[in-house]
């Protein structure tokens, strides 16, 4: 119709190229830069790991007591250590059965993938806790009556020479403070030392029917220390110099507890 204008047409020699490059360099940076969400790390949950001579095994449970589980079977575990970092159990079969030769374990954190590290030179081996930065392994000898500690590679075995025990059980420790503490069956007492075994000193003494202090484990951050009452059936809890003493697991839990570690799983 007349008064109407077509829009104008692109010339026939016009070149298009610079526009259908722009626009591929824009598709091209656009789709260079989309990455995909990395991966998250699996939730890990707080953990108490024991070792129980009933049951003849090795169990684990949420820090409230809840969800026990269990892990492996030992012919006859006594004490027990983690390395979360290595995702490693440590433990000590204290060869009480006849036939069963004592010895020092580890598992991974799951249970599985058993392997045997130490068999000579033990008695009754009982606990055990790891030095993971310097390499090294402690353990209480129930009869030999003594502290002992070694490096990973076997090398530089170490008896610590405290006096004044009586029949040592559970052992934990505090690097960071230079510190050791252990249970006694014989005296009913938890104390603790430098990691050279010097200046030992008393922390709980236990004055009800049937205690027998066993496995211990310490939660530094927090100021706490956990253990086992073999004698009572319990999981217990105190800060780090003795005070507000606790029950956590009673009851239908432990059978025979006899160490515990803290963890995640």
């Amino acid at each position: 119709r007349l008064g109407r204008k077509r829009p104008p047409r692109p010339s026939a020699g016009r070149d298009n190229t610079n526009l259908r490059v722009q626009a591929q360099v824009e598709t091209i940076q656009t789709e260079r830069f989309v990455f995909p969400e990395p991966p998250t790390e699996p939730t890990r949950v707080p953990a108490i790991y024991w070792a129980d001579s009933g049951t003849d095994k090795i169990q684990r449970a949420n820090l409230d007591g809840s969800n026990v589980e269990d892990l492996t079977t030992v012919v006859d575990p006594s004490g027990i250590a983690l390395d979360v970092a290595g995702g490693k159990i440590y433990w000590t079969d204290d060869g009480s059965t006849a036939g069963n030769t004592p010895k020092i374990q580890r598992a991974n954190l799951n249970g599985s993938n058993v392997e045997t590290l130490i068999t000579t030179g033990l008695h009754i081996p009982n606990g055990i806790a790891l030095d993971v930065a310097n390499d090294k392994i402690y353990w209480t000898d129930y009869l030999a009556v003594k502290i002992e500690t070694v490096n990973l590679d076997r090398s530089n075995r170490l008896d610590l020479g405290i006096l004044g025990m009586t029949l040592p059980a559970g052992i934990a420790l505090d690097v960071a403070n230079d510190k050791m503490y252990w249970t006694d069956f014989g005296t009913d007492k938890i104390r603790r030392a430098d990691l050279d075994g010097s200046n030992p000193e008393d922390l709980l003494t236990f004055e009800e029917s049937n205690p027998n202090p066993a496995g211990i484990a310490l939660d530094v951050a927090n100021g706490k220390m956990y253990w086992t009452d073999f004698g009572l059936k319990k999981v217990r809890r105190a800060n780090l110099d003795g005070s507000q003493r606790e029950d956590l697991v009673t009851g239908t839990g432990p059978s025979n507890p006899v160490d515990i570690a803290l963890g995640t799983w």
